[in-house]
């Protein structure tokens, strides 16, 4: 068990202070990468705000309203993640999920998370969702360490994840976790940092450090830490491990809290840029590096600059002059000097730095694609206006690249993870309590009875089309009666409308939007009113707007067919002279 203890903290040191080789000749360190992009996050200088000859160092922020320009752009929110079927009897079900979904989303203030993953998604390049028992969280990468730094995904690499827990949270696991009670008489700390390597704070409460790695790790490995025998030392499994007491130091010993295999890693990605050799991509802050760093020089070469030049000095030959024409004369005092003239301090080449300044924001421009039709600023006078609409669609097809990266990412973390969770959430008698109408709950009951129809369709004897729909509505009564009965067809009903499931966020997967464009084009060249209709229906399906609660004009008698017209004397007696 030691070694294992022993594997963990030189895989972390070597994290921490190794650099690995991702292409000939390229070093490349996650751990100093972070550490560098938090700096410049926090407009912080490596070595202070003041330079050797004791000058003010200025920060000229030119990342942050370029993050905040694509945090806008790409902006999206709970209200666009939706359920959506292509299943002609799932209208219901769908409509049902969306509510229980949006409650969801509501009941754990998603709405604010999905602003900070956008931010973080756009700033650092790579965010990371974790499977966790109440859905899933955000994971913190300053505290993330992937250890096969040049991996393409997770699942080429094992991750140790930091984690501080204060005394309740761990108490919290201990229904699930061994040995809790050991650590928190034993492994408590009233002083925690923020990462790994930072400076400690005081705490009047305990914390906690608790270290989770999932990897792989030998078969004899995994047996040990659980305290058994036997296991193959040439077998390696996938498996969960979570320990405390690492750190070297501590006061306690170190314990086992969890060790388990495990399917697949408890993960989900999304990165911003594209694979380059290594597993952390570029967000905007490294993009902008270079350029950050030359404004900030720029900028405090004009600041010096312009301090100098902003004096007002004179000269004069004559050793009697006053030596300060601020301290030494009052008003209307007379100078008698032979010669006494200004000093020209202008400051010299102010001109190239300006033009150097106006350079580099091009190329910050180009790199973040943060041009003024994308920011909302004011076009260039004399632009065409149609000129600017082209100039900012094909501004914003990298926006929806990005967004469609995000998204895809994080409908497969709703669909995987909280899909299931919702629809176990949607009880027959909650069906009222969602939609707030008995309509709701009548079509539900038919709709389950139709799938009780399905599911045994091939123990049915063969029967007509009216026969099958005469079951359907004996099993809809019956279910009306029978709470019961209505329960347990309901578990399949829901079984079958997840695989044909799909959870979509702003079109994408689906393309929402271009179907929605081409059905609005067919409506208008459709001449019969009944198609047309049933286009219209469809539509508003697609958009999650639930058409059975909509008032509909009563039918239309049909029309009495004339027959031909008749003689006007016909059937009427002629008279004769």
């Amino acid at each position: 068990m030691d070694s294992f203890f022993n594997k963990i903290e030189s895989e972390i040191e070597d994290y921490i202070t190794k650099e690995v080789d991702i292409s000939d000749g390229v070093k490349f360190s996650q751990y100093k990468l972070n550490k560098r992009i938090s700096l410049y996050q926090n407009q912080v200088y490596p070595k202070g705000k003041v330079d050797s000859q004791g000058d003010y160092k200025y920060w000229f922020d030119i990342i942050n309203p370029r993050v905040n320009s694509e945090i806008k752009n790409i902006d999206f929110d709970t209200k666009d993640v939706s359920v959506y079927s292509d299943g002609k009897n799932d209208a219901l079900a769908i409509l049902l999920t969306n509510l229980e979904l949006s409650k969801w989303f509501k009941d754990n203030n998603k709405g604010e998370e999905f602003n900070d993953d956008i931010e973080d998604f756009s700033s650092w390049g790579n965010i990371v969702w974790k499977k966790v028992k109440e859905g899933y969280e955000k994971v913190d990468l300053r505290n993330f360490y992937v250890l096969n730094q040049s991996a393409k995904t997770l699942d080429e690499s094992d991750v140790i994840e930091r984690h501080l827990l204060s005394q309740s949270d761990l108490r919290a696991k201990a229904g699930t976790w061994e040995n809790v009670e050991e650590v928190i008489k034993t492994c408590g700390n009233k002083t925690f940092s923020k990462t790994e390597k930072s400076s400690k704070t005081d705490s009047s409460s305990p914390f906690y450090e608790i270290y989770e790695r999932n990897g792989e790790i030998s078969e004899k490995e995994l047996n040990s830490l659980n305290e058994k025998e036997g296991g193959s030392e040439e077998k390696y499994v996938l498996a969960k491990v979570i320990i405390a007491g690492l750190k070297k130091g501590e006061k306690g010993g170190k314990y086992v809290l969890f060790a388990e295999e495990i399917d697949k890693k408890p993960y989900k990605e999304a990165h911003r840029g594209k694979y380059e050799g290594r597993w952390f991509r570029k967000g905007l802050y490294e993009i902008l590096f270079d350029c950050q760093t030359r404004a900030n020089q720029i900028g405090n070469n004009l600041a010096k600059g312009l301090e100098w030049a902003s004096k007002t000095i004179f000269r004069s030959s004559d050793t009697l002059i006053i030596q300060n024409a601020l301290t030494d004369m009052r008003s209307g005092d007379i100078i008698k000097a032979k010669e006494l003239a200004q000093v020209e301090v202008r400051m010299q080449g102010f001109d190239q730095l300006i033009a150097d300044w106006n350079r580099n924001i091009q190329v910050a421009d180009a790199l973040a694609n943060s041009f003024e039709v994308v920011s909302g600023e004011s076009m260039p006078s004399g632009t065409p206006f149609r000129l600017g609409a082209l100039m900012n669609q094909n501004a914003n097809k990298l926006f929806d690249f990005l967004r469609e990266k995000l998204a895809i990412a994080l409908s497969d973390v709703i669909y995987e993870w909280i899909l299931p969770k919702v629809m176990s959430k949607i009880k027959g008698q909650e069906v009222i309590k969602l939609t707030g109408s008995a309509e709701h709950l009548e079509e539900y009951y038919k709709m389950a009875a139709k799938a009780w129809y399905i599911d045994n369709l091939l123990l049915f004897p063969p029967h007509s089309t009216e026969e099958g729909e005469a079951l359907i509505k004996m099993k809809t009564e019956e279910m009306k009666r029978d709470k019961k009965a209505m329960l347990k067809v309901e578990r399949g009903f829901w079984d079958n409308f997840k695989p044909r499931a799909k959870v979509v966020i702003t079109g994408e997967n689906v393309n929402l939007l271009s179907e929605l464009e081409s059905l609005y084009s067919f409506i208008q060249l459709e001449t019969d009113p009944v198609r047309r209709t049933a286009l219209v229906e469809i539509a508003m399906k697609k958009k999650g707007i639930d058409i059975t609660a909509l008032p509909k004009s009563p039918p239309q008698p049909l029309p009495i067919p004339q027959t031909a017209k008749q003689p006007a004397n016909q059937g009427q007696p002629v008279l004769t002279s």
